[in-house]
């Protein structure tokens, strides 16, 4: 896994995230939702979405079956629903 030197960005409803490593099947993120929930250091996995919804970071379209990041841990944190598209992720990073 390889550690960024904590790359903040503004997710949508006021979220921040920060990313702290990155492999690309992994993540770990500060996630910090003011007035609901603080994660220090979350870990997130790669994989297909199950559902449809919308990219945390982004706010675009995520479908069903696309690569997505979401919380891996158990049990479900407060932000198990929350999904990062693998797609405008690698295009933020490696922009």
């Amino acid at each position: 896994m390889q550690t960024i030197a904590s790359l903040p960005l503004s997710g949508t409803d006021g979220v921040h995230i920060e990313i702290l490593e990155r492999s690309d099947t992994a993540l770990v993120i500060r996630w910090v939702e003011p007035g609901r929930c603080h994660y220090g250091e979350q870990r997130w996995r790669r994989r297909s979405a199950h559902t449809s919804g919308t990219c945390a970071l982004s706010r675009s379209k995520i479908r069903r079956g696309d690569a997505v990041f979401k919380p891996a841990e158990r049990p479900a944190p407060s932000n198990a629903a929350a999904m990062i598209s693998a797609e405008i992720l690698g295009n933020l990073l490696d922009a």
